[in-house]
């Protein structure tokens, strides 16, 4: 009996779990991993690779491959990376972004994530470095308007 009640604790407490973990961050979390151990192009096959309606292949993921890789160019060694906003839109869909650190300057990473009947995915994936306005923005004092 108490070996029945001690594995329903252990499986009420792994599905809590898994319901917390259950927003997509693992995807983000493998991108990062690969980007750090194999590089760039690596990490966005993979993130087009889950979903199905892109094929991670294609031409439209080789463009952004391409495009990212002018990005980086010249920009030094990958240093790291934070997370800067993080919005569950809803219980579906997800968007993220991160700052990824290089020597020369950072480049902002957003993610949007989008969970369908078979799991979560990438359902879009920008990078930019035009950020910077942005910040400065928001932390000036407004009067009016």
């Amino acid at each position: 009996m108490k070996t029945g009640i001690f594995f329903l604790c252990l499986f009420i407490s792994g599905a809590a779990i898994a319901q917390q973990s259950n927003d997509g961050q693992e995807i983000i979390d493998k991108f990062f991993d690969l980007y750090k151990t194999r590089g760039y192009e690596y990490a966005v096959r993979y993130s087009w690779a889950t979903n199905r309606w892109i094929q991670a292949g294609g031409e439209a993921v080789d463009n952004v491959i391409i495009t990212l890789g002018k990005k980086l160019g010249g920009m030094g060694d990958y240093i790291g990376q934070d997370k800067l906003r993080d919005k569950q839109v809803s219980s579906r869909f997800r968007v993220v972004s991160y700052l990824v650190y290089y020597e020369r300057d950072p480049v902002r990473f957003t993610f949007s994530l989008y969970r369908n009947s078979q799991g979560w995915e990438v359902s879009n994936f920008q990078f930019d470095s035009d950020f910077e306005d942005e910040a400065e923005a928001s932390l000036k004092l407004r009067a009016g308007n």
